[in-house]
């Protein structure tokens, strides 16, 4: 492995061992995304590393070129919260309701949340009957989740960690991660833990954005130094080959414009799912450098086109805001170019990020009320995913029509008008 401004250049698959290809997608040079600086002027300075993935050439997981170690990104000043969107805690009630109905967790069996932030997930399994357990590394938001009596272990999740939850709860039904398998360093390792601290007949569960999407709807912001890798089913069936388990079940989600549901089980209590080569089928795309390489000829028309867009408004003299500083504002700010002089700031419902800046850009982070009392004619919604959600919120902050932007998976603005709000 060699270094690059701190980075580690990766070799082999966190996955499996096998050697990584050839760069295939380039963001450049970028810092690390939820990172918010408490100054412009340390904003501006953040230190930036390589930002590029590669395909194992064995089980084509597709994964960052270059690691920062994981305490760069989950540490006691973590500033995502997961009950901050109305959208995910639907998610979240809906999905609890199904490992119980659909999965077949009995009322009581321990759930185990790994990645668990501030308990969102957690309170939904509770609702539903569960024994629950929470095991979060970042220190802040694991205890919001113990204050709300959600029963929540501050480690990382691993081998260690593992055996004390099952030494002092037993054996889980289910162990549950919820766009988390993604920021783990050591896939494999993480994997085998989970597998160690479930039941002969529990189950691993893992939510994801489908990689294939990065291509197919140029999903490219996902891609930041927190996401190690990016998630197909044909990685995850090649582990579950190699290690005594199946790919049971696979169920396409919306969320993220565009998830996967994957249950892995025991192989000696289950079967395949019955849509497995289908699936593995449709991800052929991500295998191909051509498929790439288009992509990056896209992103390139699509980065002029925003960056043309800016310019219009700026130029118009219109006051531009932006809204959701989730880590894809950092990634599509800084790919794109945008600072504090193209957007007066940028709204989120997050404390942990207010009065701070996005990294790189040095656009300051504002409460969404900034919006009455600094009203923009233009917003762009950075969390494009939650659109339809933030535009709802932005229409009830604003009294007179304003543009509203959703940059991805393709440039598209929405008027939103007075008489259209509830």
């Amino acid at each position: 492995m060699t270094k690059d401004q701190g980075a580690v250049r990766v070799e082999t698959c966190r996955m499996c061992g096998g050697k990584l290809g050839d760069t295939l997608l380039s963001l450049g040079h970028q810092p690390i995304s939820n990172q918010l600086p408490k100054t412009a002027e340390d904003a501006e300075n953040a230190a930036r590393f390589p930002l590029a993935v590669a395909a194992c050439e064995s089980c084509r997981y597709v994964q960052l070129t270059h690691d920062l170690p994981a305490d760069a990104h989950f540490h006691d000043d973590y500033a995502y919260v997961s009950s901050a969107s109305s959208t995910w805690l639907d998610h979240c009630r809906n999905y609890a309701r199904d490992v119980r109905e659909k999965y077949g967790v009995r009322e009581g069996a321990l759930a185990v949340e790994v990645g668990s932030n501030d308990g969102a997930f957690l309170q939904a399994l509770k609702d539903e009957g569960l024994d629950i357990l929470g095991i979060e590394p970042s220190g802040n938001v694991a205890q919001i989740a113990n204050d709300k009596g959600l029963r929540t272990m501050n480690a990382f999740f691993g081998a260690e960690s593992a055996e004390k939850a099952k030494a002092e709860y037993g054996p889980a039904a289910c162990v549950i991660g919820n766009n988390v398998l993604a920021h783990v360093p050591d896939t494999d390792g993480f994997l085998k833990a989970g597998k160690a601290l479930i039941a002969e007949d529990g189950f691993l569960c893992f939510e994801f954005p489908h990689v294939l999407h990065v291509i197919d709807r140029m999903f490219v912001d996902t891609i930041y130094h927190e996401h190690y890798g990016y998630l197909g089913v044909r990685p995850l069936h090649e582990w579950a080959k190699r290690n005594g388990m199946v790919v049971a079940a696979i169920d396409p989600q919306t969320t993220h414009g565009g998830s996967l549901r994957v249950i892995l089980r025991h192989a000696s209590a289950a079967q395949e799912a019955s849509d497995l080569s289908v699936w593995l089928q449709k991800e052929e795309p991500v295998e191909s450098e051509a498929a790439w390489h288009a992509l990056s000829d896209r992103l390139a028309k699509w980065r002029k086109e925003l960056r043309s867009l800016i310019d219009k408004h700026k130029k118009a003299g219109r006051k531009i805001a932006g809204y959701a500083a989730a880590s894809k504002a950092t990634v599509l700010a800084n790919y794109v170019g945008l600072t504090g002089d193209d957007l007066d700031y940028c709204c989120d419902a997050s404390p942990f990020k207010q009065g701070r800046f996005i990294p790189g850009a040095a656009i300051k982070i504002r409460p969404p009320d900034a919006m009455r009392d600094d009203a923009p004619d233009v917003s762009v919604v950075f969390a494009w995913n939650i659109f339809d959600e933030l535009s709802r919120i932005i229409g009830t902050l604003i009294d007179y029509p304003i543009d509203v932007i959703r940059p991805l998976p393709e440039i598209k603005t929405v008027t939103i008008a007075p008489e259209s709000r509830s």
